[in-house]
């Protein structure tokens, strides 16, 4: 979990690859059951309606085993999902970007426009510093390791997050060294 473009989906990704399990991303669920991109749901039926479905999913996909589950940036803004994913029992991994880069990640992501719509009545690039603030104690609050991955290719932060989750015990490691790759 994490903010907009902090490497959720690519992280996820590679964490699924590594273990040999699938990846879902409940962005990407939400988008496929109400057959539109998050930004249009929002525009049309407003942020309270897209945070209720969102939990909705989020329900859903917390009951899936043995999957790589990458949630929405705003996903923890709820009690009742924070809660949720606590009691679900799964390993949570929070990986954050600061501003500056979330700012460049954002300008150069060709979905920005239709799947991450500015929450807060400004552009999306003005209102990253204030979200991010807003949200840190809730990623906080659920997640058993924070990674900050400016400056950390993709294969070194999934390393962290490999050897963290088999330090925890909750999955073997495989003979592939997640440590080499490509950058967020």
């Amino acid at each position: 979990m994490g903010y907009r473009a902090s490497g959720k989906t690519t992280i996820a990704e590679e964490v699924s690859r590594y273990f040999d399990c699938p990846v879902i991303d409940a962005d990407e669920v939400f988008e496929q059951k109400h057959a539109c991109a998050v930004g249009a749901f929002i525009q049309e039926r407003g942020e309270p309606s897209f945070r209720n479905e969102e939990t909705l999913v989020l329900r859903e996909l917390l009951k899936v085993p043995d999957v790589v589950l990458s949630t929405g940036g705003g996903v923890i803004l709820s009690k009742e999902n924070r809660e949720m994913i606590q009691n679900a029992r799964v390993p949570v991994v929070w990986v954050s970007a600061s501003v500056a880069e979330t700012q460049r990640r954002l300008a150069l992501d060709a979905t920005t426009a239709s799947r991450r719509p500015p929450l807060s009545g400004e552009d999306v690039y003005s209102e990253v510093a204030q979200a991010i603030s807003d949200r840190e104690a809730y990623y906080d609050e659920v997640a058993g390791i924070h990674i900050d991955t400016d400056g950390k290719t993709v294969s070194v932060i999934v390393g962290i997050v490999v050897k963290w989750l088999v330090a925890c015990g909750n999955y073997s490691s495989q003979a592939d060294d997640p440590s080499e790759g490509a950058s967020l």
